[in-house]
C-alpha cells in the first residue's frame, strides 16, 4: 500500500459516496420494475458496481438477484465480431490516431503474427485517422472478411457460450447492463449476440432509449444525465477519467477468451497500469464509497444528480482539489484510441 489506508478509505465516501448512494437506489428500482431481470456488471468499471451492490445488499428492503461481474469489453466483442456487418459502424466511429498496425492490435484484439498473414505490408507503415479514415480501413477489413471470420470463430464461440453460462440466454430472464455508460456499445454487441431485448442502466447515457439491435432492442438510461453529449458542459462525461480509473477492475482490459476442454473460460489482459500495481490502494478508496453509500441508504440520506453533478465537479476542475493520498491512482490504459496511458489528473491539470 503506496498511501495511508484511512485518507484513502476517507476519500471514496466524499467522492464515491453520493454516486454510490444514488446509483445503487436506481438499480434496485430498476430490477424491481419487472420480473426475470438480472444485473450484469460489465468490466471494468462492473467490478465496482458489483462490489457496491454485494455489500449494500442488507441496507435494501428487498432483494436483488445475485449480480452478475461479465469479463467483456469493447475489444473482445470487436473481436468476435469481426466479419460481421454489426462491426464497421460500431468498431470505426470512435477516435483513434496511430499506425494501422496498431488499430487492428489494440482496438480488435490481434495479435502481430495474426495482421502479418492477413495483410500487406503497408499495414506496418500507414498512419490512420479515425473516424476521418473509416471508409479506407473498412475497404481494409473487408477485403479479408472470411479470413477474418475464420480466425475469430473460436474466440466468438467461446464468447457466446461464456455468456450462455451466466444465464444471459435463458428466455425468462433480462440482462440489465450495469456501467458507468455511455453509448451502450457493449450492450448493442451483447444484444446482438443474445439475439434478445436488453436493458442499461448507467451514470450516464449519452443516447437514452430504445436503438433497435436487428429484430431486438437495446434499452437505455441513465441514473445521473441522459442525453448528454461530448462538448456541452457536462463534466461528469467529459471529465469521466476520474470515475474510470477510481471504479476500474484489479486486471487489465479483457482481450481475448478461449474455453477449456473441461468447461471453463481462460481471459486474456492488456496491459496494467498504476491502478492496478497499487490496487490495494484503489480498493480501500472503493470500499470507503460503499461504506458511504451503505449507510446513507440505511439511514434515509438520499442526493439528488444535481448534487452528485456538483461534488463531482469541484473534485475535477478545483487545483487541488484531489488529495495527494490517491495521485498515483489516476491513470488509465487508452490503448482503445492509440492514446496509451493517460494520467487524468494531467490532463485536466487538477
Amino acid at each position: 500500500m503506496k498511501s495511508d489506508y484511512f485518507a484513502l478509505y476517507q476519500f471514496g465516501s466524499v467522492f464515491l459516496g453520493p454516486a454510490f448512494n444514488g446509483y445503487s437506489r436506481a438499480v434496485h428500482a430498476k430490477m424491481h420494475e419487472d420480473k426475470g431481470r438480472i444485473p450484469v456488471c460489465l468490466a471494468r468499471e462492473g467490478w465496482s458496481i458489483h462490489r457496491l451492490l454485494t455489500r449494500t445488499a442488507t441496507a435494501f428492503d428487498s432483494a436483488l438477484p445475485s449480480p452478475v461481474y461479465l469479463k467483456v469489453s469493447r475489444t473482445i466483442l470487436f473481436k468476435a465480431l469481426l466479419g460481421e456487418e454489426i462491426i464497421y459502424a460500431s468498431a470505426l466511429k470512435n477516435d483513434f490516431q496511430g499506425s494501422l498496425l496498431n488499430l487492428l492490435i489494440k482496438r480488435f484484439g490481434l495479435t502481430f503474427g495474426e495482421v502479418f498473414q492477413r495483410f500487406s505490408p503497408e499495414v506496418f507503415s500507414s498512419e490512420v485517422s479515425l473516424p476521418e479514415d473509416k471508409e479506407k480501413v473498412e475497404g481494409l477489413l473487408r477485403s479479408v472478411e472470411q479470413s477474418l471470420r475464420d480466425l475469430v470463430a473460436p474466440t466468438r464461440a467461446a464468447l457466446v457460450n461464456y455468456l450462455s453460462s451466466e444465464g444471459l440466454d435463458q428466455v425468462n430472464v433480462t440482462a440489465v447492463m450495469l456501467d458507468l455508460g455511455y453509448s451502450g456499445t457493449i450492450q448493442k454487441l451483447i444484444t446482438y449476440l443474445l439475439q434478445k431485448d436488453t436493458e442499461g442502466l448507467y451514470f450516464i447515457a449519452s443516447k437514452s432509449g430504445r436503438t433497435d439491435v436487428g429484430d431486438n432492442a437495446a434499452n437505455m438510461s441513465g441514473v445521473f444525465f441522459n442525453d448528454v453529449s461530448w462538448g456541452e458542459g457536462c463534466t461528469m462525461l467529459e471529465r469521466s477519467l476520474f470515475f474510470e480509473s477510481l471504479m476500474t477492475a484489479p486486471h487489465g482490459q479483457v482481450v481475448d477468451i478461449r474455453e477449456m476442454a473441461d468447461g471453463h473460460f481462460e481471459f486474456l489482459y492488456g496491459r496494467e497500469t498504476s491502478t492496478q500495481h497499487y490496487f490495494q490502494d484503489l480498493k480501500a478508496v472503493i470500499d470507503g464509497g460503499i461504506s458511504a453509500a451503505k449507510d446513507g441508504v440505511q439511514n434515509g440520506v438520499k442526493y439528488t444528480p444535481e448534487e452528485v453533478s456538483d461534488l463531482y465537479t469541484v473534485f475535477a476542475k478545483t487545483p487541488g482539489a484531489l488529495p495527494a493520498a490517491v495521485s498515483h491512482l489516476f491513470n488509465v490504459e487508452d490503448d482503445f484510441s492509440g492514446n496509451g496511458i493517460v494520467d487524468a489528473k494531467q490532463m485536466f491539470r487538477v
